[in-house]
């Protein structure tokens, strides 16, 4: 069987990409795997900010050559994947997930006080951020990843707040750059530190195929966030984070959904717990969504 997996050319794409071929090769020594890298406007445009792209920045060229049949599988950070999507695409597998948590990557002591400059694109990052630490500036940044180290390192910002899954995949060494990082006390993006593995509705057997490499506790988490984002509304720019963890031990999950009400400066959090298999979705997606409609409730009231 021959396999055309669509990625972004970036490092931590095809990181990511690479990491999926494994996956699969071990699960079937027979797969003939091609990869081909797609540019999306999220590369290309290095200068407007992601939250003026709209949606899919990151995704919907690899969407489009799916769904034209140039690729068969694309491989994402399932936290650019819009949760309102194609109905003809789904995520068909989540390996293990990684690191979810935000890190501070700095110069110096990394004092974080009154003037400190600090860069990032997104929006959940700079809401919760600009509440927790007020006196410090938050600018824009764009760029992969060794661009903002670069940035960094130049003397552009004094801290720059990256994904930990990144730096990790890509194995960077911060020390060999002279720099330090520790981790956020933030909410992380729906999703962070996923890859989702998208396909085509219709191709049962590739769908089959990704399941071997599907990380049941990983995809039952993401999907219970991604699900609280989307009834809350807003998409991948609302300064909305989620957090699901499943014990399995008690056979539990628990959902921490929180949100930034900029025009009052505070910070709303619901949470709750379903006792539910680590198959059983539905219960996930029930739950998810009454925290998801409270947090909305909350904002518009």
């Amino acid at each position: 069987m021959k396999l055309v997996i669509g990625s972004r050319g970036s490092k931590l794409a095809l990181a990511q990409t690479y990491y999926v071929k494994r996956l699969l090769e071990r699960v079937d020594e027979n797969l003939e795997i091609e990869i081909k890298v797609v540019k999306t406007r999220g590369d290309v445009n290095q200068r407007v900010p992601i939250s003026q792209l709209g949606l899919g920045v990151f995704t919907k060229e690899l969407d489009i050559k799916m769904l034209e049949g140039e690729i068969d599988i694309a491989v994402h950070s399932l936290k650019d994947v819009p949760t309102l999507w194609n109905r003809n695409l789904t995520i068909a597998a989540t390996p293990e997930r990684d690191s979810y948590h935000d890190v501070m990557v700095y110069r110096g002591e990394g004092e974080i006080g009154e003037g400190f400059v600090v860069g990032t694109s997104s929006i959940r990052r700079r809401a919760f951020l600009s509440l927790k630490y007020p006196g410090v500036e938050v600018v824009p940044l764009r760029g992969n990843l060794d661009t903002r180290l670069k940035k960094l390192r130049d003397g552009e910002y004094q801290g720059i707040v990256v994904a930990e899954a990144g730096l990790r995949r890509l194995k960077i060494d911060l020390e060999a750059l002279n720099l330090n990082y520790r981790r956020l006390d933030i909410p992380p993006a729906p999703a962070q530190g996923v890859i989702g593995v998208a396909a085509r509705r219709g191709d049962r057997e590739i769908i089959e195929l990704l399941k071997k490499i599907n990380h049941s506790k990983t995809y039952l988490e993401a999907t219970a966030e991604r699900w609280a984002l989307r009834t809350y509304g807003g998409g991948c720019q609302a300064p909305f984070g989620a957090l699901a963890r499943y014990k399995d031990k008690d056979g539990e999950l628990h959902l921490t959904c929180s949100v930034v009400d900029l025009k009052k400066r505070r910070v709303i959090v619901e949470e709750g717990s379903v006792r539910c298999d680590v198959e059983d979705i539905e219960d996930a997606r029930e739950l998810a969504e009454h925290l998801g409609s409270k947090l909305r409730e909350k904002i518009e009231n």
